[in-house]
């Protein structure tokens, strides 16, 4: 959910501007020509530094109260500082790497000075914004302001257009994606933006239709989830189309509740749909189809809770919505973590067959 990342920005200094602007203070590479597996490794290295030593800045910031608006502007001063100190590492590491021995290459390294100056002024003009929010203004509601005004840097395309005339640079590209975490950092993108892994070779998928009990019953659990995170999406989907609407924490609250009562009733429809399933026909049918209905069961519930949590948020200013939201994204977490582990009793019983139809049916392929 989009507020659910504004909280994230607001409580860390990181996520103020895209991770690829975290890289700004990174310089070009030297004349020293490098094969182009090897500079890929080396920037990737400095990439892990990079993302490891930026983790350990903003502690202030994460702890400051953002009710106090002239503490919070001093506390995202002192972080932007440290910030930057980082990225001083982080360039003289890159200097060191050189260029990649392709044709091209030289472009590459003036494509990572580009957007590097093109992210020292976003850094800049954000840090010189937040200084200049009115004390006696509401610090989040002017943050997100800020924050929402910025337009998203796209280092990807700016190196898909020297590709465009220079193939070979295809391959950084391609090196670069092979490390997820690289990926992340140097595209910011997240690892499951990026990753696309092939299916198994070995993996084939039947088909026809269910005919079978088991058959159908594979199929009838796969339909269900499968069109339960759809109807999520979608709700996701329309909540997000009406997010810059919003203009306050209360409408902030009541699309989160109106969200998660969607998602309620789309769980008591999966909750229903499973348990009109036959059950089946394997020695442990009835305790592992009562494992699957028990988890639709605590959905629901994990649902109904949200639902009470959310309507008690505290609206009445966004600081405060945020710090509610916060401990709320982590409740979330650790609701759904609870159910995925319920899944872990299947382990004592023989599948028999089961397992296999969940990787060969069809209507399993989008789970």
């Amino acid at each position: 959910m989009r507020q659910t990342a504004l909280v994230g920005r607001v409580m860390l200094l990181v996520a103020a501007l895209p991770l690829a602007a975290f890289i700004a203070a990174c310089g070009g590479g030297g004349a020293e020509k490098v094969d182009a597996e090897k500079w890929v490794d080396a920037l990737c290295e400095a990439a892990a530094d990079f993302d490891k030593a930026r983790d350990n800045t903003g502690a202030a910031f994460e702890e400051v109260d953002l009710t106090d608006t002239k503490g919070a502007k001093e506390a995202y001063a002192g972080a932007i500082g440290e910030q930057k100190d980082v990225q001083k590492d982080f360039r003289a590491a890159f200097d060191k790497i050189g260029e990649p021995d392709i044709k091209g290459g030289d472009k590459v390294v003036k494509a990572f000075e580009e957007q590097f100056k093109e992210n020292d002024a976003k850094t800049d003009e954000v840090g010189d914004l937040v200084a200049g929010i009115d004390n006696d203004d509401d610090f989040v509601e002017e943050f997100l302001k800020i924050i929402d005004n910025l337009e998203e840097p796209d280092f990807r395309g700016r190196l898909e257009k020297v590709a465009n005339d220079y193939p070979d640079v295809d391959e950084i590209i391609d090196l670069i994606e092979k490390d997820p975490d690289c990926t992340r950092v140097i595209f910011s993108e997240e690892e499951d933006a990026t990753v696309d892994p092939e299916p198994s070779p070995t993996r084939t998928t039947s088909s026809g239709p269910a005919v079978t009990t088991n058959e159908k019953w594979v199929a009838g659990i796969c339909t269900s989830l499968t069109g339960w995170v759809a109807d999520l999406e979608s709700a996701n989907t329309a909540m997000q189309s009406k997010i810059d609407d919003a203009a306050s924490a209360e409408d902030l609250k009541k699309l989160l509740v109106a969200f998660l009562k969607d998602g309620q009733a789309e769980t008591v429809n999966l909750r229903r749909e499973i348990t009109a399933l036959k059950k089946p026909d394997v020695k442990d049918g009835d305790a592992i189809h009562k494992i699957f209905v028990d988890a639709t069961v605590d959905l629901v519930k994990v649902f109904d809770n949200l639902v009470g949590e959310a309507e008690r948020l505290d609206a009445s200013s966004l600081a405060k919505v945020t710090e509610d939201l916060d401990r709320f994204v982590d409740g979330v977490d650790g609701a759904f973590d609870e159910v995925a582990q319920s899944f872990d009793a299947l382990d004592q019983y023989d599948p028999q067959g089961l397992d296999e139809l969940f990787q060969t049916r069809p209507e399993c392929q989008g789970l």
